[in-house]
């Protein structure tokens, strides 16, 4: 008769566990936030309408507008291909956020892939020390490639 105990203790602890696990699955995959190019973020707008999606690549240079007083931020978002996205974003840029930088923005796209509107920007900043002074724009876009874009073709390369 105990052992009959033992097996329903063992059973229930596995149905419980098992419940665990599967409602662990089930809210990871609410919050799995995928990333995407301009180019491809614009080919599957339809699909990606109203969803959190994270969109990556450089903003141009030129497209930054900045309201301080109604915390308002506008920019471009290149692929360096020719595809391009309109961000907006309501709230203070993150410190490192500057033209020709490379930026993940997380929102939701609208206006059938050609817009954005952010929730959260994120810069990156590479690990490399350079030398002040001097012209390093062709080293950060090739370093932008390398880790935004590896996989994918570049028309430059």
């Amino acid at each position: 008769m105990a052992k009959k105990g033992n097996v329903r203790w063992i059973v229930g602890g596995i149905v419980i566990a098992g419940a665990i696990v599967g409602i662990s699955f089930l809210n990871l995959g609410d919050n799995l936030i995928y990333f995407y190019t301009p180019s491809e973020a614009y080919a599957k707008a339809a699909e990606l309408t109203g969803q959190n999606i994270k969109v990556g690549g450089m903003v141009m240079p030129g497209s930054v507008k900045w309201q301080a007083e109604q915390l308002a931020l506008d920019f471009v978002m290149t692929d360096l291909k020719g595809h391009e996205i309109k961000v907006h974003h309501n709230g203070t840029p993150p410190d490192m956020f500057k033209e020709g930088q490379g930026v993940v923005a997380e929102g939701r796209i609208e206006d059938g892939g050609k817009a954005l509107v952010a929730r959260s920007l994120m810069v990156k900043h590479s690990e490399e020390y350079k030398k002040a002074g001097g012209n390093h724009s062709s080293m950060d876009k090739e370093l932008l490639e390398r880790s935004l874009f590896k996989g994918q073709q570049t028309n430059g390369k």
